[in-house]
């Protein structure tokens, strides 16, 4: 039997001068209308997320946690920005009551009595998105936080008609905000009922008036509406009263963390992820391990390739999961994980044509620099995870100017919708980041007051040449951390175009279940079967989320070109 297939393209004209992509058509805008107004790419970076958490509330929130890092080509200077979230100092390992069996969200986790960690007061970790941004406008922007801040407050007031992608998640997520009063209030019309998009008639708009008087507030008073004033407080009642830790000392004692990049190479192109217990240390050790094969066996169209490919996501992943946590709270073999010579020594056990390895790793440490392999901790038990459902979701977007100042910066809610709290009188949702945390006592990312989780978020800078190159990153969860190698071995490798590297098949692996893109093809897939990887094929569509959701602008000699995610509603605008 043969069937019909959808492929979709997307079509950017190039740009000279800037460009912006978000996950959404009018978050691109705002960005490039930043730019024509003579903003610079941190202006117009700063402006898009702000407007993408009124656009997209059920991917970030000012409330939420992020990952940022910025280029400034006059200083030749990159600059990574940890907004993640933390957990509040009342918090401790034992601090959830554990229930039976696993939780089946964002990590297979012993499950949480009443799922605290997940939806209400109790899943609420301290803020760090809007700290971040204001802190990367301050430093490295050009125009004041008013006027940045402008066009969220007028997308929140005047309201804006939502399209498919908005009605559709809304519509999927209609049932659990009804079970949160305020939520339901402020994103269901009339309390019970998505806001339509256009079809035989217009649509609805949708308007957040609490929001942007939020947003008002913040562009008067700064960050310390929302730290330590008005903000901080109706978030400390709201929290309080409904039996969370969060308290307005939290939120007052929160500092984002500004960072060296954690920098490494790709086939001679240089490469720059944010440090520490973000994506970027396993994004990195994906690369150096595919680094270790030839050129000419990379890309997608081999079944051989993809083995590599699940193979060196697979091992990655299995380190990640066994080593990583808070940098300033768990030891871990950070260097010797992005060592080329210990990605060489584990690629020794991988099989260019299979089938797939049982051999064990290397010891990282001993790779590490920092300990004597008779010093070395003992090596962890393999945490594995199944590619299961994952609701934590983000926003991404990327920034270059004309001076060629690069952004790319990942912005959170955690799980979609967050904790489904929105705060009464503000408009504001409240991030789940309690969840990025194991309820289970004595491991290395279990709770602690303070402490900030492992996240999934992997914004990408490039450079070749010592030259300003990409700026790549995406939504998606865990699923983040194994697009961006492949987008950039299809980049790099394959000799893609960044629209073309965006359009071509995904695959991701935790050591169990290898979850691939059916447009393979069936022979590729049984052959991959064959080798010994447990396939789950999956249809992509645009309703579907199986896999992260990138987006890039890269440099060229004829401007700038955009590549985004056939299947979202990701877009570019350009000057």
């Amino acid at each position: 039997m043969i069937r019909s297939t959808v492929s979709p393209a997307k079509v950017m004209p190039r740009a000279r001068r800037g460009m912006v992509v978000a996950e959404h058509p009018l978050g691109a805008a705002v960005g490039a209308s930043i730019l024509v107004h003579g903003g610079n790419a941190v202006d117009a970076a700063v402006a898009t997320a702000f407007a993408m958490t009124v656009i997209e509330p059920f991917m970030s929130t000012m409330a939420g946690g992020g990952s940022f890092l910025v280029y400034l080509a006059k200083r030749g200077e990159i600059i990574a920005i940890d907004a993640n979230v933390m957990a509040p100092a009342a918090c401790h390992e034992r601090c959830y009551e554990l229930g039976e069996g696993m939780q089946q969200d964002l990590f297979t986790w012993r499950r949480v009595v009443g799922d605290a960690n997940i939806y209400g007061p109790r899943a609420v970790a301290v803020p760090g998105s809007l700290a971040g941004l204001c802190l990367m406008l301050e430093r490295y922007g050009t125009m004041e936080l008013a006027d940045v801040l402008a066009p969220a407050i007028r997308l929140a007031e005047e309201g804006f008609v939502p399209d498919w992608y908005i009605g559709l998640t809304m519509a999927m997520h209609s049932e659990e905000l009804r079970s949160f009063p305020e939520s339901a209030r402020t994103y269901l019309r009339n309390g019970t009922d998505i806001y339509r998009p256009p079809s035989l008639v217009d649509g609805d708009v949708l308007r957040q008036p609490e929001l942007a008087r939020s947003l008002r507030l913040v562009a008067k008073e700064g960050p310390s509406a929302f730290y330590r004033g008005e903000i901080a407080g109706r978030i400390h009642d709201h929290i309080q009263a409904g039996g969370g830790w969060l308290t307005k000392e939290d939120l007052a004692g929160y500092a984002p963390r500004v960072l060296s990049p954690l920098v490494g190479k790709y086939r001679g192109v240089e490469l720059a992820f944010t440090p520490g217990a973000t994506g970027g240390v396993t994004a990195l050790h994906i690369l150096n391990l595919l680094g270790q094969f030839p050129q000419t066996r990379m890309g997608y169209a081999m079944a051989t390739a993809l083995h590599l490919r699940a193979e060196a996501v697979r091992h990655a992943f299995e380190d990640r999961l066994r080593f990583l946590g808070d940098a300033q709270r768990v030891r871990a073999p950070w260097n010797g994980l992005t060592s080329v010579a210990y990605a060489a020594a584990q690629a020794k056990g991988i099989k260019p044509r299979g089938p797939r390895s049982s051999l064990p790793s290397p010891d990282p440490w001993c790779y590490d620099g920092g300990a004597p392999p008779e010093e070395s901790r003992p090596r962890r038990a393999v945490t594995r995870f199944r590619a299961d459902r994952s609701s934590d979701c983000t926003t991404h977007l990327g920034v270059i100017d004309r001076q060629r100042n690069m952004v790319s910066l990942t912005n959170t809610a955690v799980g979609l919708f967050g904790s489904r709290v929105v705060v009464p009188g503000t408009g504001i949702l409240l991030n789940n980041g309690m969840i990025w945390f194991d309820p289970e006592p004595g491991k290395l990312n279990s709770v602690e007051g303070g402490k900030r989780p492992l996240v999934n978020m992997v914004p990408v800078l490039g450079f070749r040449r010592g030259e300003p190159f990409f700026t790549l990153g995406a939504p998606g969860g865990r699923k983040i951390v194994s697009v961006i190698p492949q987008i950039l071995s299809n980049m790099i490798d394959v000799g893609d175009s960044a629209q073309a590297a965006m359009e071509a098949p995904r695959l991701h692996t935790e050591g169990t279940d290898l979850w691939i893109d059916d447009r393979v093809g069936a022979a590729t897939i049984e052959t991959l079967e064959e080798m010994g990887h447990a396939v789950v094929p999956k249809t992509v569509s645009f309703s579907s989320f199986f896999f992260a959701r990138p987006i890039a602008i890269r440099i060229s000699r004829r401007g700038l070109e955009a590549g985004l995610d056939p299947f979202s509603a990701a877009s570019a605008a350009g000057v």
